[in-house]
């Protein structure tokens, strides 16, 4: 395992950057889980059929079932103003999945002694540690399914353009769907902020923020054509790279996981930009790694 760097929590304050409202009446929470078929059948839903038994590879406390997740309203950079809520889903973290609820106070920092992740590591170009792993196989009728999810991290603002950073994936039958839409580049604090791809994210958290981490994008959709006639299968990923300081998270919306969305969730879509959330919690890196 790397060695592993810590560093302080660091505020800063962005020029241009909008504050988010006040709370919202339904605030997030979080309640620990790592029984990976639970978890595996609140994201995959009906339609989707598990095959055999799914696994998560995690230490205790980085993963969770939440509740109520919303972004508050929010005024892009450059662009224009939106809103997400997300009635239900599961939390994949590299620290302690808890730390995800209340309004924003620095963001959640624990490291949570893991083990790496090689997809991970490759797609980042670092050694990982901390990986917070969901796998499962599955049948389903659909020939392409859509996977829709928000990346949030304690490491905005302060640590954009800084190398490595935790890297984050959902990977269908072996292929990393979690891009930058219309793009083949990996989803991270360097890929979409407020200055790169500013149209997938929010904007920096500020104290009302009702979520404790320093930014996150907008509700992203992936999607990925799969097999009707064979066993498929989906891994969702998210490890530490540089040290084991702040925390990142997946959130993924609870299911159904289908081809064509439902109506009040593709209403959702038009308005937060997707379906499932990866809410990635990602941890600070020091400025020099």
């Amino acid at each position: 395992m790397p060695i592993r760097s810590t560093r302080a929590v660091l505020f800063m304050t962005v020029a241009g950057a909008c504050l988010l409202a006040p709370l919202q009446s339904a605030t997030l929470s979080v309640s620990l889980n790592d029984s990976a078929f639970e978890l595996a059948s609140t994201i995959l839903g009906p339609g989707v059929t598990i095959v055999g038994t799914p696994t998560l590879s995690a230490m205790p406390g980085q993963t969770g079932i939440f509740a109520n997740f919303n972004s508050g309203p929010y005024t892009q950079t450059g662009g224009a103003p939106g809103i997400y809520a997300l009635t239900s889903g599961v939390i994949l973290t590299t620290g302690i999945a808890s730390g995800a609820e209340g309004n924003y106070i620095g963001g959640p920092s624990y490291d949570a002694q893991g083990n790496g992740d090689a997809m991970l590591s490759a797609i980042g170009g670092s050694p990982t540690f901390d990986a917070d792993v969901l796998t499962a196989s599955f049948t389903t009728s659909n020939p392409m399914l859509l996977l829709n999810f928000v990346f949030a991290s304690s490491e905005y603002p302060s640590f954009v353009g800084t190398s490595p950073t935790d890297p984050i994936a959902i990977f269908v039958n072996g292929k990393n769907v979690a891009l930058v839409p219309g793009t083949s580049t990996p989803i991270s604090i360097n890929s979409i902020n407020a200055d790169t791809n500013a149209k997938y994210f929010t904007q920096y958290s500020t104290p009302s923020t009702p979520f404790n981490y320093g930014g996150a994008t907008t509700v992203l959709t992936a999607s990925s054509s799969v097999s009707t006639s064979s066993v498929n299968t989906i891994k969702f990923a998210i490890a530490d790279a540089g040290d084991a300081t702040l925390d990142s998270a997946l959130l993924i919306q609870a299911g159904p996981l289908t081809a064509v969305p439902e109506p009040s969730t593709w209403l959702l879509s038009l308005t937060a930009g997707g379906l499932f959330v990866l809410f990635a919690r990602f941890h600070r890196k020091a400025v020099n790694r």
